[in-house]
């Protein structure tokens, strides 16, 4: 069918002569009801029987309720007689396309506002529906809009054919569909950046069925999984889990606490290697089906980070074990070279009273065979044998002088050693540990020009460790010596007449149960930033001069470890330095043992 007659017979008005007719029976109904009053007798008219109402209900008729109707959905209908070539349009048309009066509407005003890319569509559709092939029709298209754009309409209808099938008459009903379009076109873009969104986004986001079925995957799932999207469509998601027992564990989960989120699961790739993912669980209705919404976050990198650093921490602690096991090993050799200095300064303090003992030993031996000889020749006269006596007497108290003062050594030497090597406990006088610990430094302290003075009550007793605290007060002089006096045993510095500098010792009751020690000299002072350092291990000033950094260090942990005390230190460069050791007067139930994590208090 052309064209042309179609849009002649849409123009003439489909529903114009579907809405006169209505309208002209509603008329012809209506005055048929009337009852003309000469057809009525006064008798009959005063019949209360034939009375009529005095208001009358007007019950609406159908063109009425089509005129309702028709304004209250905005809708729009026409009818068009194909055999006369006319077409009737409801008012209602018009104002859909924003007519405010009813304009004229010739035969091609339908179709001058119709859509071009709609033309050829909506054309064949209705030519087809002529023609026979389909029952009725429905369709949409755009119509220029008065104000300008385009409205969009849905038109519903059919054709009424005479007995021998030809389409005679062409009704139908017209709808403004434009807001729907436009919600319609709104959710199909939200759609479309909802997917981009989701396909650009770097967390794979999956929907499966509780089977294992894929319903939807984006892009990051398949680059997660290394494989393509078509490929891991088709795989069971069960497979794709380095230990299937996993997902089963994640469902009893789900099913258990409903959403969850942050699981933390393995899958396995086709080539092997393991991807680590946070895993979050909720459940969707797709496409009439319960399913469920997986996140997965790549946490790989994050996991091989944390491996790395477990590996570095655990090899870190290894190495802290080994640094500690080397730095009590170069304590336990600190202190056993100060017990070798001690020994080696004994051993030469005790050589001279031998020395002596032996001579006077030596000169009675001579004596006494020169005195055999002259008794056994009978030449032996009183006077030398008066003499043989006062130079026996003379040895004899030589001797005896210097033996007890070896005696004294050897004890002295004794009792700080066992101390130092054994750390045992027992109670002590501080004031007369100190004096012997002094006594067997004084091999040391006698290359020196110093002056040692110590303050102490005799009655001040310690249950602790004496050799811990003879450790500490050696440390403390031999620290003085080397650093306070720059190592004073230069012979210029021996053979002053005055002495170089005092160290002076100074113990007193701190309390009932505490003892305050302090130890000052008045040496060079330890330079401000220094001074937060003094106590760290291997930290000297005199490195490759004999410093090992590890006197005070020691000292510091022997002080806080067995002692069960405190040590601080104050300075003012040129002019001194005070350690200042607070001790409980009974120190802890412990063994003594030496601290690994030195601190200036």
């Amino acid at each position: 069918m052309a064209a042309e007659p179609v849009m002649v017979a849409l123009a003439a008005g489909a529903v114009g002569g579907l809405l006169g007719v209505l309208l002209g029976r509603y008329a012809g109904r209506r005055a048929a009801r009337r009852s003309p009053p000469s057809l009525l007798s006064p008798q009959q008219s005063a019949d209360p029987a034939n009375a009529q109402p005095s208001h009358p209900l007007h019950e609406p008729e159908i063109g009425q309720r089509l005129e309702m109707a028709l304004e209250a959905t905005g809708a729009a209908v026409w009818d068009a007689d194909l055999v006369a070539g006319t077409c009737w349009w409801s008012d209602t048309f018009p104002r859909m396309l924003g007519y405010r009066t009813r304009p004229a509407m010739p035969p091609d005003f339908w179709e001058r506002r119709l859509h071009a890319e709609d033309r050829e569509r909506v054309l064949a559709h209705i030519a087809s529906h002529l023609a026979g092939e389909t029952p009725a029709y429905a369709y949409s298209y755009r119509l220029r809009h008065e104000g300008g754009g385009w409205v969009w309409i849905a038109a519903k209808g059919r054709a009424f054919r005479d007995k021998t099938g030809r389409a005679v008459r062409y009704a139908g009903i017209m709808t403004d569909i434009t807001e729907a379009r436009r919600q319609e076109e709104r959710l199909r873009a939200s759609e479309e950046r909802l997917l981009k969104i989701m396909e650009a986004a770097p967390i794979a986001v999956n929907v499966t069925t509780r089977d294992g079925r894929w319903l939807f995957c984006n892009a990051q799932s398949a680059r997660l999984m290394g494989r393509d999207r078509a490929a891991l469509m088709r795989t069971p998601v069960a497979d794709l889990y380095a230990d299937p027992a996993d997902r089963d564990a994640l469902i009893a989960r789900f099913d258990r606490e409903g959403a969850f989120r942050n699981a933390e699961i393995r899958f396995r790739r086709p080539d092997g290697s393991i991807v680590w993912v946070l895993s979050s669980w909720n459940s969707i209705e797709l496409d009439g089906e319960s399913a469920l919404l997986t996140w997965l976050y790549d946490i790989t990198d994050r996991k091989a980070a944390e491996s790395a650093m477990i590996e570095a921490r655990e090899e870190a602690e290894r190495a802290l074990a080994d640094l500690r096991e080397a730095q009590e090993s170069l304590i336990q050799a600190e202190t056993m070279a100060s017990l070798g200095q001690l020994v080696a300064g004994v051993a030469h303090e005790i050589n001279t009273p031998i020395g002596i003992g032996l001579t006077a030993a030596s000169h009675i031996g001579e004596q006494a065979q020169i005195l055999r000889e002259r008794f056994t020749g009978n030449t032996l006269r009183r006077s030398e044998f008066l003499e043989f006596l006062d130079g026996l007497s003379e040895s004899s108290r030589l001797l005896m002088a210097n033996i007890d003062r070896a005696a004294s050594l050897v004890q002295s030497f004794k009792q700080v050693a066992v101390d130092q090597s054994s750390g045992d406990r027992r109670v002590f006088e501080l004031g007369s540990y100190i004096h012997e610990l002094l006594f067997s430094l004084r091999p040391r302290l006698k290359r020196t020009n110093l002056k040692v003075v110590v303050e102490c009550d005799d009655e001040l007793t310690m249950d602790s460790f004496p050799g811990a605290l003879g450790q500490v007060l050696t440390n403390l002089v031999i620290n003085a010596i080397v650093h306070a006096y720059g190592d004073c045993d230069r012979v210029a510095d021996r053979l002053a007449e005055k002495p170089i500098g005092t160290i002076r010792i100074t113990a007193q009751a701190g309390g009932a149960d505490r003892v305050r020690i302090d130890f000052i000299d008045d040496g060079a002072g330890i330079a401000p930033e220094h001074l937060s350092k003094v106590f760290d291990p291997f930290f000297t000033t005199k490195r490759g001069q004999g410093g090992s950094g590890l006197g005070l260090h020691i000292v510091f942990n022997t002080v806080t470890g067995p002692l069960g005390g405190t040590v601080s230190v104050q300075s003012w460069p040129g002019q001194g330095t005070r350690f200042t050791v607070q001790l409980p007067r009974e120190a802890p139930a412990m063994q003594p043992t030496t601290a690994t994590e030195p601190a200036l208090n």
